[in-house]
Formats: structure tokens, C-alpha cells, sequence
């Protein structure tokens, strides 16, 4: 059975939203955009990470009723998932029991808790998480990043 994928995405820069279109092409998936309602200065932006604040979105899809999966996507800052992303998932409704998969991109190689802190907020509320992808900028630039696209879309090609 083909899962009905939702994107939800984050980008600041754009890198994110191009990682997200080509695995939406792979899976022939939805893609919803998370955008801030009031966009703040680049250091704000990572201050509210590190802390793990909220801030307001957009109207975007965030009631999975008619979806069997969802993918949430973000650039990560200070280690941690944006403010707009937290609210994101806070607003998401009807995820009980369905599939969960998390993809960061990021400017280096360090360790960061962005895809954690998706996990365990999903996971609690009883999603299934399939697994998860991490890219650096270096993989952005070089295009290697759509191997890793591949492979990270068959996780739910397979369910």
C-alpha cells in the first residue's frame, strides 16, 4: 500500500525547500510551507531555537486526517529546531498512529538535537517514526544530497 505523504516544510535560506521538493517528487507527496507570520532577525531566529520558543505561523496543513505519513523538514539552529518549526508541531492534529520522518539540513557536521526534539514531541502524541536525514551544506553544494533523498524516501516507499 503507498503511504500519503505530507511535507511540512521550514526554510530560511531556501536549501531546505530544494531538498523538499525533490523528495516530494520521490514519494508524490504534499508539500506545505511553514512560514513565520513575523520574520525576525537571523540571530533572534537562533537565540528562539536554542531556547526552544514558539512563534507564530502562517495558515498551512497541519491536520493529518487525510494523510498516512508526515515528513517535517528544517534548517536546524544553535542544535535545535526553529521557532516556527516548534509551533508547527504544536498545532498539528490527527497524528495518532500514523508515520513520522524528520530531515534537517545544516551548515556543518555537528552534533544537533533538531531531529530529536521532533521525534520525541511526535512520538509521544503516538506517531511511528521511520527514520531520519541529516545534510550538510557541503552535501547541498556537491549534490550528494540526492543519493541520501533516495534512500531516505524508500523508508516510506516500503512501509
Amino acid at each position: 500500500m503507498k503511504l500519503k505523504v505530507l511535507i511540512a516544510c521550514y526554510s530560511y535560506s531556501g536549501n531546505t525547500l530544494k531538498v523538499a521538493k525533490e523528495l516530494k517528487e520521490s514519494l508524490s507527496a504534499d508539500l506545505t510551507k511553514i512560514e513565520p507570520v513575523k520574520d525576525r532577525f537571523y540571530l533572534l531566529k537562533g537565540w528562539g531555537a536554542l531556547r526552544e520558543q514558539r512563534a507564530a505561523i502562517k495558515p498551512c496543513t497541519t491536520d493529518l486526517h487525510d494523510y498516512d505519513a508526515l515528513v517535517v523538514c528544517c534548517p536546524i539552529w544553535a542544535g535545535k529546531s526553529p521557532a516556527g518549526l516548534n509551533q508547527y508541531l504544536d498545532e498539528l492534529q490527527n497524528v495518532k498512529g500514523k508515520k513520522l520522518g524528520a530531515f534537517v539540513t545544516m551548515g556543518g557536521n555537528g552534533n544537533q538535537k533538531a531531529t530529536m526534539q521532533i521525534r520525541e514531541a511526535l512520538s509521544e502524541r503516538g506517531m511511528e517514526f521511520l527514520g531520519q536525514m541529516k545534510i550538510a551544506s557541503k552535501d547541498l553544494k556537491s549534490g550528494a544530497y540526492t543519493e541520501m533523498v533516495e534512500t531516505f524516501a524508500k523508508k516510506f516507499q516500503d512501509s
